[in-house]
């Protein structure tokens, strides 16, 4: 079974890694998913994932969506964290418990144990905000209350002596078990242990010679001193994920069915380890098996009510076949009962007067008849007793039914639980942190979301050469269009003018249209005019400005599919271009609906449109994603599908 949480060993390693880190400064923190987010800034840019119970490591996979934070904990991290400098991580005794010691005394504990939190602890020591609340048997978590790790594993890692292995291994079963239960070994370190060491796994401790606790000491030594390195491997079964470990599971290397994979960085072979075990449908084991339990025997129910059913049938058939000496049989049967006598009457084989009934044997048939009888009254019940039987197979046929509809809406659900995960750890494109539109003549245009941004796009993108662009409106993003000396068709200058509209303070006040103007960036300047100032995000356009049309506000909102990476993402801007791209997408414009509420709208109305599987493709879009695309408030003017053409993104910009 796959491995669904790190271990010390593990923890260990990507603590000693993560030390390269200390002086770096903490950018920004984020919820994801039940997940926290720790962006740090230094040597390099990382992004720390924290996942309470289950894992802490750099992480290239997950990225912050980008939506509103609401969890407390990520709110209390910006508010007293953003900013200060990394000065040292551990780990708490070996376990699995580590910190990061920010300037100033400030710790973010991540406590990877069962029902374990993450947890911001002040210089003094208390909690101020954690993953969830909780008072346990041996310690509170709860905001004013002294912080107090979870109770210690026992773990003696990671310098263990042969004399106090032989110790602790005392009175064990055998010496895997022993090595987990007594040194707090991980299960798959005490098997490499064991392997390395070259001891019978199922061996009792008490059989072991000095030499073999010797060499299980110098495995143990080995094993901590490879997670101290950093390097990672990852092992996998039959496509499946089995394990990742900061040490060489050398005894995988006979195993034809094992894949083991090595990674410069533990970090890497974790962040894939638990990629794929999400991707993958072991979750869904138990309850699928379960469910193909309940649907083996409905059918095996059905069949035999089925089978039951057919019996009656033919034994009603084979009577009225036979009727006079069927009478014969049921009128002897009935006249010795009456007597009280054991008389023996032709075709009866069994005779039970007690209960009331004979059996007779009719056809080769054996047939059970009530006393006293008539034919026509047998043959009536044996059809009524078929009839019986056949709606209760029909009733089992309809269990059968809905468990094979359930069964097949667990599978679709795996498989977008897959999907999801997959579209998650897409790659991101970097115009995607702008407002993007890509034209229909593969022009890329980008523009700020904030002050910020604005600033940005001009400052790193607009060249004398390319185009930039602006709605004649205050509030309004600076768009660059990466011409790079081309001039753009008339029509593209279009498509790029919709995310100067729509993303402007247009579609907060609800008008109809708006205009714009493009100029070239050789007249665009940070400098104003003697004596005057320009605000973060403003700039001075010298020279002729090109105004366009106005351009209506209405928004085409669509999922497409990436046609480098397969995967979808939300595209917008016209509707004869964004429904020639998309699967399915949606219009838009100002209105009174709130932002979530129209992405989840669309997510669900794109999928509706669409057959399987494009509708999972549909439904596995991020909601965040969606939310960055919609203006503000809107109103849903249309849904339809799209050609399906797919995005093409510009390969000069990936």
């Amino acid at each position: 079974m796959a491995r669904k949480s790190m271990s010390n060993i593990d923890l260990y390693a990507v603590v000693s890694r993560l030390s390269a880190m200390v002086g770096s400064r903490l950018v920004n923190f984020y919820e994801e998913g039940g997940a926290y987010l720790a962006r740090l800034k230094g040597v390099r840019d990382i992004i720390l994932l924290i996942e309470p119970g289950v894992r802490m490591h750099v992480t290239r996979r997950v990225k912050p969506s980008g939506g509103v934070q609401r969890d407390k904990l990520s709110l209390l991290a910006r508010k007293h964290l953003r900013g200060l400098k990394l000065e040292n991580v551990g780990q708490v005794d070996f376990d699995r418990v580590a910190w990061l010691e920010f300037r100033g005394g400030w710790r973010l504990y991540a406590e990877l144990v069962p029902r374990g939190v993450a947890a911001l602890v002040s210089p003094e020591g208390v909690i101020v905000g954690a993953s969830r609340y909780a008072e346990m048997r041996d310690r509170v978590v709860r905001p004013g209350v002294e912080y107090r790790p979870p109770p210690p594993s026992g773990s003696l890692l990671p310098h263990v002596d042969p004399e106090t292995i032989k110790a602790r291994l005392e009175g064990q079963r055998d010496v895997v078990r022993g090595l987990v239960r007594g040194l707090g070994l991980p299960g798959e370190a005490a098997e490499e242990a064991v392997h390395r060491a070259g001891v019978n796994p199922s061996a009792s401790p008490e059989g072991l010679a000095q030499a073999d606790y010797e060499a299980l000491s110098t495995a143990i030594a080995s094993l901590v001193k490879e997670a101290g390195e950093g390097r990672g491997y990852r092992a996998v079964r039959g496509g499946e994920p089995l394990e990742a470990t900061p040490f060489k599971p050398t005894r995988y290397e006979e195993n034809p069915d094992v894949e083991v994979v090595e990674y410069q960085s533990i970090d890497d072979a974790l962040d894939d380890h638990f990629y794929y075990l999400k991707t993958s449908t072991e979750a869904a084991s138990p309850e699928r098996a379960r469910l193909e339990r309940a649907l083996e025997e409905a059918r095996k129910t059905a069949e035999a009510y089925r089978e039951k059913a057919s019996e009656l049938r033919e034994a009603a058939e084979a009577v009225a076949l036979m009727y006079q000496s069927v009478a014969e049989s049921l009128e002897c049967a009935w006249r010795s009962w009456r007597a009280r006598t054991a008389s023996e009457c032709p075709g009866v084989v069994d005779v039970n007067y007690k209960q009331g009934y004979i059996v007779l044997e009719v056809g080769g048939k054996k047939v059970k008849a009530r006393v006293g009888e008539t034919v026509d009254r047998l043959i009536v019940r044996l059809y009524a007793e078929a009839g019986e039987y056949e709606a209760k197979a029909e009733r089992a046929m309809e269990s059968v039914r809905e468990v094979e509809s359930r069964l097949k809406e667990l599978a679709r659900r795996v498989e977008l639980e897959k999907l999801v995960a997959q579209v998650r750890a897409r790659r991101r494109y970097w115009f995607e942190r702008y407002h993007w539109i890509v034209t229909r003549s593969g022009f890329l245009a980008i523009g700020g979301r904030d002050a910020d941004q604005n600033e940005s796009v001009v400052k790193r993108y607009l060249g004398e050469t390319d185009i930039f662009m602006h709605a004649d409106i205050h509030g309004a993003p600076a768009v660059v269009i990466l011409a790079r000396g081309r001039e753009p068709p008339f029509a593209d200058l279009l498509d790029a003018a919709y995310i100067a509209v729509a993303y402007s303070r247009a579609w907060r006040e609800g008008l109809g249209s708006a205009r714009v103007y493009w100029a070239w960036g050789s007249q665009v300047s940070k400098s104003p005019p003697a004596g005057e100032y320009l605000a973060k995000g403003a700039f001075m356009v010298y020279g002729r400005k090109n105004y366009l049309p106005p351009i209506p506000l209405r928004l085409a909102v669509g999922v497409a599919i990436d046609s480098t990476q397969g995967m979808p993402l939300v595209v917008v801007g016209p509707e004869d271009l964004v429904s020639e791209r998309s699967l399915a997408y949606a219009v838009i414009a100002p209105g009174d609906e709130r932002v979530e509420d129209v992405a989840r709208r669309l997510r669900g109305e794109w999928a509706s449109k669409l057959a399987y599987p494009d509708s999972l493709l549909a439904e596995a879009v991020p909601l965040e994603e969606v939310k960055l695309r919609i203006p503000g408030r809107s109103r849903v003017l249309k849904v339809s599908r799209g050609s399906g053409k797919g995005f093409n993104p510009p390969a000069e910009n990936l």
